[in-house]
């Protein structure tokens, strides 16, 4: 009776692997050919800012090519990670040995590969002047036709694909983190490496920089992580200026409009952004939902 239970557990676990996985894998994409050789670092990453571009992509942005397309900043990225994971292939210079973070995590079968990834931001985005609430914020694929797509909606500071934090169901957006690596991020079954929630990768950039000295989630002195395509920046447990947010007028995807400025730079007037910090705000976990702005589709 004992191995029937087993050998049930184990079936249950499988299908429920190949339906997650299926669950939050973009429309297909081109692939690059992935590459090995030296070690993918901050410090090595190609990155390009080209003419006319906003500061703020300079200032906080690393690993990426940016360019001014007419009202719009386009970000395009290899999609590789710049730091080690077990969901590199064992010949890659990143790749390290799998270490389970606690009961019930796991690998998941796939491996990291380039991508041609391209995410086009409206610089002075138009509201859809929607009332973000639960109703809207349900956690569901196709309750609402101002979700995000599936696949790469948004691009971290480290050039790493933000994925939306939408499963189908029966799955469930919580149980994506027993997959996840040391960087809180994992491949669809195309290679495509993304996060759903936060990371200290993109805090890491900011180090790098010299704008902060701690990369760690929950503790940066500015954490931000990265903008949606419809405009929406992803902050962390600070404003861009380092002070805490002011909770009171957030919406159900820890949302609120104002000026973002890091004390010396203006860089967004009135601009929406998302605040995920799992210590202080636990009403919402993940990248944003709900799209706030015209422009992704």
């Amino acid at each position: 009776m004992l191995h029937l239970r087993l050998e049930s557990r184990k079936l249950i676990n499988s299908v429920f692997v190949i339906l997650f996985f299926w669950s939050c894998e973009p429309p297909d994409e081109k692939k690059d050919e992935e590459t090995t050789g030296d070690e993918t670092t901050l410090s090595n990453c190609d990155e390009s800012f080209g003419s006319g571009v906003p500061a703020f992509y300079s200032t906080y942005f690393s690993c990426v090519d940016v360019s001014a397309s007419g009202s719009n900043t386009t970000i395009t990225s290899d999609n590789l990670p710049p730091y080690k994971s077990w969901y590199y292939s064992k010949n890659h210079e990143n790749y390290i040995d799998y270490v389970s973070q606690g009961s019930g995590y796991f690998q998941n079968p796939n491996e990291i590969s380039g991508q041609s990834m391209s995410v086009s931001v409206p610089n002075s985005p138009t509201s859809r002047g929607l009332t973000i609430n639960s109703s809207l914020v349900d956690g569901y694929v196709g309750t609402s036709n101002y979700e995000y797509g599936m696949g790469a909606v948004g691009v971290t500071l480290n050039g790493v694909a933000l994925f939306n934090p939408l499963a189908a169901p029966p799955d469930d957006i919580e149980d994506e983190k027993f997959s996840f690596d040391y960087y809180n991020g994992h491949p669809t079954n195309t290679g495509y490496y993304h996060y759903h929630t936060t990371s200290k990768g993109p805090l890491e950039v900011l180090q790098e920089k010299g704008l902060i000295t701690t990369a760690i989630v929950g503790s940066g002195e500015i954490e931000l992580y990265g903008i949606m395509c419809d405009g929406t920046v992803i902050m962390g447990c600070t404003e861009l200026d380092g002070i805490t947010p002011d909770d009171s007028d957030f919406d159900s995807q820890n949302g609120h409009v104002h000026d973002i400025e890091d004390g010396t730079t203006a860089h967004f007037t009135n601009r929406y952004h998302t605040h995920i910090c799992t210590a202080s705000f636990t009403g919402f976990k993940f990248t944003p939902e709900i799209q706030y702005y015209d422009g992704c589709n």
